[in-house]
């Protein structure tokens, strides 16, 4: 993986969408995250069932377990040893020190903080916390701190259970970049065996992840992993994910679901959010990419660097397996990118990617040259053999959504190969010099509608192979689509009367749009049959229904 273009596919207070005040401080548990609740409460006061998990007994950690609450000895060994089938263990406040894994082999057990219960690791620590020996059913983990400040330690929590989880109000204390075996231990692996199961991740926190330059070809450390082990639905609820080195929620490798709902996620690598088909979806969600609010120090961004907002990818780990349906959703998220060395784009859609559907979100981006979403140009990438070209359908819907930003040079929306897409009803204003609107490579039967597009650059833009057939259409325009280009000297033309290539397909009062197609004089082009030799066209306005723009290519 030589490169980060290459190696990686090229909390809020109260609400999700408000970004907290205090970007990076985590030296107490957390009173700015996420609220995340929901019907999956408490069902009675005893605890004796706690988020759906029947609990047969609830102990307490220093009166019935004498664990030291005051952090000199250690407590794991103690700790695993009472994880019996349908025990709780409730641990009141204070430090309890760990020394080592807590294998968690039975059913129904959890472990609840009752006020401020921190877990602390000493130095040099690197193994995970708590993790799955065999798979178990019905975890619960719940309202504590994980202090992983101690020089050289880091840790996490792996959990793949037959049915349920439920981890909740977990926050890491401290910038975990300790490698172990296999790289750093992500703050959580998460899986679900059973296709019908649900595991639950609410109200996590990690405010200072990782070091944000820590790719280290893959083994760098991740928020939340869910990888091919699922087969149901992880759940990623009201929680904060700042500064990991190797993706804020890598879920893209998985044949279950990820539902990403209510975060926060700030100046992540890679991605902050990582997802792949049909069930898999990011709600509700600020995410944020502003290098100039990181903590971590000096950023190398030389190498393995590549800071996007979404990525959505047909994630495929085992050799012949079946490929993901299509239909991964981007709904209802405010996305910023204000500042950053290297950001391929801000959602992006890879070439490994099939389709993607985003609505009623509002994407901002200030970095010059990057594209707010962009459909990658469809194939296999050659660094990962197994991660072959995706069959269809590979387009990108927008529908409802606010592009804008200071961004100069490129395009705001940059879709290729991506046959059938539509803009509907948005508005991307682009005052930054030279920057184009939508570009539209090789992406017939495509249409725009509803939509208002001002760019200092051309508002569409359109690169079609001369081998489309004569009958279908390059693009297609809503009549009451507004374009308009900021200092147009008005030297464009009616593209369907002046430019002999092109002609109207359709025009009707039914429909109210205005559909571009090839002519018959694009055979006689010299080397009309090849698809490396294109015809590109802008569209700077219309005038009534008459499509106004430019050549700007032709062989």
């Amino acid at each position: 993986m030589a490169s980060a273009a290459g190696c990686l596919g090229l909390g809020s207070d109260g609400a999700a969408n408000a970004a907290p005040d205090d970007p990076g401080a985590d030296d107490g548990a957390s009173d700015d995250g996420p609220d995340g609740g929901s019907a999956d409460e408490p069902d009675d006061g005893d605890l004796g069932t706690r988020h759906g998990i029947e609990f047969d007994r609830v102990l307490d950690a220093v009166d019935d377990l004498g664990l030291d609450p005051s952090g000199n000895d250690p407590v794991n060994d103690r700790l695993e040893d009472a994880l019996s089938d349908g025990t709780l263990v409730r641990f009141p406040q204070g430090e309890y020190s760990f020394d080592g894994v807590v294998e968690i082999d039975a059913d129904r057990v959890g472990v609840l903080g009752d006020g401020d219960a921190r877990f602390v690791l000493p130095a040099g620590y690197t193994r995970l916390l708590f993790n799955y020996d065999p798979v178990p059913d019905d975890v619960l983990i719940e309202n504590v701190d994980v202090d992983v400040r101690p020089d050289d330690t880091t840790t996490g929590i792996r959990l793949r259970c037959r049915n349920h989880f439920h981890i909740q109000d977990v926050e890491f204390l401290g910038r975990g970049t300790s490698e172990s075996d296999g790289g750093t231990p992500s703050a959580f692996a998460l899986a679900v065996n059973d296709e019908d199961g649900r595991g639950v991740l609410r109200d996590a926190v990690a405010k200072k992840g990782s070091r944000i330059d820590g790719y280290k070809g893959g083994n760098g450390r991740i928020g939340v992993w869910v990888g091919w082990s699922n087969k149901g639905t992880v759940r990623i609820e009201g929680c904060d994910f700042r500064e990991f080195g190797n993706n804020g929620v890598y879920g893209s490798r998985t044949p279950g679901n990820v539902e990403i709902v209510d975060c926060y996620f700030l100046n992540n690598n890679a991605t902050s959010a990582r997802i792949s088909g049909a069930g898999s979806y990011v709600e509700n969600c600020t995410i944020e990419i502003d290098l100039s609010r990181y903590t971590g120090g000096a950023v190398d961004a030389s190498d393995e660097f590549n800071t996007r907002a979404v990525v959505v990818e047909q994630g495929v780990q085992r050799e012949g397996a079946p490929p993901l349906p299509a239909g991964a959703e981007i709904r209802d998220c405010t996305i910023r990118a204000r500042s950053s060395p290297l950001s391929q784009s801000v959602v992006e859609q890879s070439p490994v990617a099939r389709s993607l559907v985003v609505r009623d979100t509002e994407i901002r981006c200030d970095i010059d040259g990057t594209p707010a979403v962009r459909r990658g140009p469809v194939g296999a990438l050659p660094y990962r053999p197994d991660r072959r070209r995706p069959p269809p359908p590979h387009w990108t819907e927008l529908r409802n959504v606010t592009v804008d930003g200071d961004a100069a040079g490129g395009v705001a929306v940059d879709l290729r190969l991506a046959p059938g897409s539509a803009v509907i009803d948005c508005d991307i204003d682009c005052p930054g010099r030279d920057r184009d609107g939508v570009f539209l490579d090789h992406s017939p039967r495509s249409a725009v509608s509803g939509s208002e597009i001002r760019t200092d650059g051309h508002p569409i833009v359109v690169d079609a192979d001369l081998t489309t057939p004569l009958d279908d259409h390059l693009l297609c325009l809503g009549v009451e689509t507004v374009l308009e280009r900021f200092g147009d000297d008005g030297s464009g033309v009616d593209l369907t009367a002046a430019v002999p290539f092109l002609r109207t397909l359709g025009r009707t009062a039914g429909t109210e749009r205005i559909c571009l197609g090839l002519g018959p004089a694009v055979p006689s082009l010299p080397d009309a049959e090849s698809v490396s030799n294109s015809l590109r066209i802008s569209v700077d306005a219309l005038d009534g229904d008459v499509p106004i723009g430019r050549v700007l290519y032709r062989p």
